[in-house]
């Protein structure tokens, strides 16, 4: 099965948005790919797309890894390119459920969240009971 948009703008910089994806591993690799390919449009240079990719996997990973831990959740991935300010954001969203930071702890990594707010120019995550969204920015450079 293909990962497909589930919304689409007129104008194919404008947005790239899939809805009800399921949170598995295989997933992620064509999530990745569209989010590189629309970046690279969006009008970011070629170290901001760089670092939307990596942080945006990380996001992606991080809702694979620890959203669902009896597995079947699904996530929702948007980029949205904004004029007013101008602004690359993505969102990744899950249903889950947010682990306690003791049992977070025990895990070999815990390092995500501060590699993807190192490489977005402003980052936030937000937890609650319906899950957990991750949002990232970044300014494209000025036209010449």
């Amino acid at each position: 099965m293909t990962t497909r948009p589930a919304c689409a703008r007129d104008e194919p910089t404008s947005e790239l948005c899939y809805r009800e994806v399921p949170a598995a591993p295989e997933r992620l690799p064509a999530l990745r790919n569209a989010l590189s390919e629309w970046a690279g449009r969006a009008g970011l240079d070629a170290e901001q797309v760089e670092k939307l990719i990596l942080a945006s996997y990380e996001a992606l990973a991080n809702v694979v890894a620890h959203a669902y831990p009896d597995g079947g959740g699904v996530l929702d991935l948007q980029a949205r390119l904004l004029r007013d300010p101008a602004r690359v954001e993505v969102t990744v969203t899950d249903y889950g459920r947010w682990r306690p930071e003791a049992q977070r702890r025990r895990d070999l990594g815990g390092r995500g969240l501060i590699l993807l707010r190192s490489l977005a120019e402003h980052a936030e995550v937000l937890t609650g009971g319906a899950g957990t969204t991750v949002r990232m920015s970044w300014t494209p450079p000025s036209p010449s």
